[in-house]
């Protein structure tokens, strides 16, 4: 077994001898759950680690916000997560950090966790392949040759179960666009509006998407289910924190890196908005990767390749989302924890609106409802009430939304006029796309508020405003996504736009991977072996007025020096 070094103690600037500036084993830019979950394996492995994150809450899209004086709190990003069950990538992960009891994964519904609502048809998301193709003939009798034959050939690109079938399957159809494999089999727009209906996890045009690229999104929930965490997205932030700062490390919130300082062509630390200068022997950019290249690197370290990559890079479209608090139980009602409603079949037409810089007026929603996903409940709103987080997606131009300068920038948008009356107008939209599942809605409503792929790049600093990095175009795919590790010794990257993609699941495994590269060690082989880093009784306790939004934000977590692991012993094994 690998053998870990002994963790550091916390200290601040004022505590450096002759006070000097403090330096630091490495420093992450970015405080999402790509940019902790990298933090916290470098300090459970004796690194001395620092966090930096712009916003004053940790978990980037992972966190909540509350409203109605702490009444009904809100997840961001947190709708549904697959691989979370027993084997799974995030049990694995979070297993080499001890966190597996305390961040519990709530199975939602395996009789199928999402109900998806096209016109004529409603169809409930299963578990497992075949069930799925087995509810696809059920309601499209008419159409099974040409279902079972995509279905087949998405099951064989999204699986490694025959790898030389596979990879004749990847050859054949799996680069081609999913929109090629359905017409190739016949599907009716009706049955295509199934298949795609939950597109809206990644945000990008049918027509532009590899089959490889929808076939392992869908393979992501099919092989084992949905799930939620219990208390809500925040508890993740809060948790990895925990760890970094009990492990010697720090975590500053309102702390935006300006700059990544490089030195003879070498990574040496960063710049924060201020002029303060951190130094530090490796820097991880768990930022946006656009911006990380464009603005924290500088176009004179790029090479000439990435500079023409960064040129004609895409985004995913940005979201536009509603908040919604109803004076109802959604529970008694039987109403699903998680839906996707189209108001109409034609998915590639809605994108092609948006992406030519139009918002139609029926607007596809993605319905998530917290209170029904976590069976206590009590995170979201109290008794009687429900919490509804209503997602669709909106034109990224600044343009559109009547802004000259991006909030990144420094511009400023909250009072303008247009704004105003076109967030309005697109929140009213979406509501009326939601009543297609709820019908009172309007009526219940209690709480209404709206944020827009402005206020994404606001509090994310993302470029576009987008939630999912860069497109999951062919070019960007496999072997040509970019790596974790770059051209700059000393530079690493961590999040949605690297090897391992995009999403909760996705960034946490792969702040696990850009730990081991930074270590120069095969971290996700060693905690698939059974490696445990971190001894759970060096962890705060947890008592019952514990709080993650609050453990979330600097100055609330308990931080205490870390227990020193005797120098050349190996992690705990289980």
């Amino acid at each position: 077994m690998t053998q870990t070094a002994t963790p550091r103690p916390t200290t601040s600037p004022e505590d450096s001898p002759e006070g000097r500036p403090e330096s630091w084993d490495a420093v992450v830019v970015g405080a999402g759950p790509g940019g902790l979950t990298c933090a916290a394996y470098l300090a459970a492995n004796g690194k001395k680690v620092l966090v930096l994150e712009a916003n004053q809450v940790v978990g980037g899209s992972t966190q909540v916000f509350r409203r109605a004086g702490n009444k009904f709190e809100f997840d961001v990003g947190t709708h549904y997560v697959g691989e979370c069950g027993p084997g799974g990538r995030m049990q694995t992960a979070l297993s080499g950090l001890s966190l597996t009891e305390r961040i519990k994964w709530l199975r939602q519904r395996p009789e199928g966790h999402c109900q998806i609502m096209i016109p004529g048809t409603t169809f409930q998301t299963p578990t497992g392949w075949d069930t799925y193709l087995d509810r696809l003939v059920a309601a499209f009798p008419d159409e099974e040759p040409g279902l079972r034959r995509c279905v087949g050939i998405m099951r064989t690109v999204a699986s490694g179960d025959r790898p030389l079938r596979r990879l004749s399957a990847v050859l054949r159809w799996g680069v081609r666009p999913i929109t090629t494999l359905m017409a190739a089999c016949g599907l009716s727009a009706d049955a295509q509006a199934v298949i795609l209906a939950e597109n809206g996890d990644y945000t990008w045009p049918p027509h532009r998407t590899p089959t490889a690229m929808h076939a392992g999104f869908l393979h992501h929930y099919l092989q084992a289910g949905a799930y939620y965490p219990r208390g809500g997205g925040q508890v993740i932030g809060a948790h990895l924190t925990d760890v970094i700062q009990t492990h010697g490390g720090r975590v500053r919130t309102k702390a935006r890196v300006e700059k990544v300082l490089v030195e003879d062509g070498r990574a040496v630390g960063v710049r924060l908005r201020g002029g303060e200068e951190i130094r530090a022997e490796v820097v991880v950019s768990a930022a946006d990767f656009k911006r990380t290249w464009a603005e924290l690197v500088g176009d004179e370290h790029l090479t000439r390749r990435l500079r023409r990559r960064l040129k004609g890079l895409e985004m995913t479209l940005p979201m536009f989302a509603v908040y919604v608090a109803l004076d109802v139980d959604l529970r008694e009602r039987g109403t699903p924890p998680l839906a996707w409603v189209w108001p109409t079949s034609d998915i590639d037409g809605y994108y092609r609106e948006v992406a030519a810089g139009r918002c139609p007026e029926r607007m596809p929603v993605g319905i998530s409802c917290p209170t029904a996903k976590d069976p206590e409940g009590t995170h979201s709103a109290p008794p009687g009430y429900s919490t509804l987080e209503l997602v669709s997606w909106a034109p990224k131009e600044h343009a559109f939304w009547n802004v000259e300068t991006g909030p990144a920038d420094g511009g400023s948008y909250g009072r303008d006029e247009r704004y105003l009356q076109l967030k309005e107008e697109l929140t009213q939209r979406v509501l009326d796309t939601a009543e297609l599942m709820i019908p009172d809605l309007r009526e219940r409503m209690v709480f209404c508020e709206a944020s827009t792929p402005i206020t994404q790049e606001r509090f994310t600093l993302s470029a576009d405003g987008s939630c999912y990095g860069i497109a999951p175009l062919l070019k960007n795919l496999g072997p040509f996504r970019p790596r974790v590790t770059t051209h700059i010794p000393g530079l690493f990257l961590a999040g949605g736009s690297t090897e391992h993609m995009f999403g909760i699941n996705a960034t946490i495994w792969g702040g696990m991977g850009t730990a081991g590269a930074v270590l120069g060690r095969d971290l996700v082989q060693e905690v698939r072996d059974g490696a445990v880093f971190v001894d759970e009784a060096d962890l705060t306790p947890i008592t019952d007025d514990f709080d993650p939004l609050l453990a979330s934000k600097p100055g609330s977590v308990i931080r205490r020096p870390a227990r020193r692991r005797p120098r050349d012993v190996a992690p705990t094994s289980r």
